[in-house]
């Protein structure tokens, strides 16, 4: 019933649709979910490492995410990881461990570096040993490591803002979290 409610709203609307981490081909056809159910100009997005989903269930196109070179990666890992343009001093050679690790990959980049974020030497080094013990590059084991991090209110707060603000800036983000 609920789902006939959704069908029902979102082919009156233009809508974004979102499927993210998809597995599988059933996944989408147990949705059936199609351009011809949704609103004029709305847009369906189907994240999945497996392009073959995506050219079976019939996508338009096909995006792949490049990976950053090392400047760019050492760039963007230190203004997540030291909030400045520059390795502090001490970090220097598990900088280097963690952009091995990640691999380039900007979402591994951006969670990892904030994961290690104001956390001592000792702590980096746990850190990345642990990312060591299940070598995997996966972005799913960078992220589980920075999200169980986190206590039950703090991982309640960070699943809301993934889901309801992921395209506001970070500005307008604080200010409505803040808000008394």
């Amino acid at each position: 019933m609920a789902s006939n409610l959704i069908r029902t709203r979102l082919c009156q609307i233009k809508s974004l649709v979102v499927l993210d981490n998809v597995e599988k081909v059933e996944h989408l056809d147990q949705l059936a979910m199609t351009r011809e159910c949704l609103g004029t100009g709305s847009r369906i997005i189907v994240i999945s490492r497996d392009d073959h989903i995506l050219r079976e269930h019939g996508v338009d196109e096909v995006y792949n995410v490049q990976l950053l070179d090392h400047n760019n990666a050492l760039q963007l890992f230190c203004k997540k990881a030291f909030k400045s343009d520059y390795i502090m001093s001490g970090y220097i050679d598990l900088t280097y461990d963690a952009l091995t690790y990640v691999d380039g990959l900007p979402l591994a980049i951006i969670a990892l570096g904030s994961f290690l974020y104001g956390r001592n030497v000792s702590e980096w080094r746990s850190a990345l040993a642990k990312l060591r013990e299940n070598p995997r590059t996966d972005i799913m084991d960078v992220l589980r490591i920075s999200y169980d991090g986190l206590d039950d209110t703090e991982k309640d707060i960070f699943l809301d803002i993934a889901c309801f603000f992921y395209v506001e800036k970070e500005t307008y983000v604080k200010r409505v979290l803040d808000f008394r």
